[in-house]
């Protein structure tokens, strides 16, 4: 399932923002399943942190949209403004936001529950 992955991710690394750590953890084994490196953060304000120490190595983020402290969209504000090429992939269980499903502007939405093909197809896009 994730071979025709394997060799266009192996250089990657992911950071994964959900203030769910079971979210959190089964996104980071699905990456790593595909030899993607994977960094964690439990929140925006984290992820932010994270991001800042990660700076310039960090190909894609994935964030949830609802989370305490600091919401996924304002997330996506505070990384573009510092690095406006950041890719970011939202997940949520609610329907996705018009603005927020954009591969083209590196935005992708996926709606939870999400399989681990989909997630990958996903990533996919902004690993080529």
């Amino acid at each position: 399932m994730i071979d025709w992955i394997q060799h266009e991710a192996a250089s990657h690394l992911v950071l994964v923002v959900d203030d769910d750590s079971r979210i959190r953890s089964y996104i980071k084994t699905i990456l790593q399943s595909a030899d993607v490196q994977v960094l964690e953060a439990g929140d925006g304000l984290e992820a932010l942190e994270v991001f800042h120490v990660w700076r310039g190595r960090i190909d894609l983020v994935i964030t949830d949209i609802r989370m305490p402290r600091m919401t996924g969209t304002d997330l996506a504000v505070s990384l573009r403004s510092n690095c406006p090429a950041i890719p970011l992939i939202f997940v949520s269980a609610e329907p996705a936001p018009a603005d927020l499903n954009d591969p083209k502007t590196g935005f992708f939405f996926i709606e939870k529950p999400f399989s681990p093909k989909a997630l990958l197809d996903a990533a996919r896009r902004f690993f080529n």
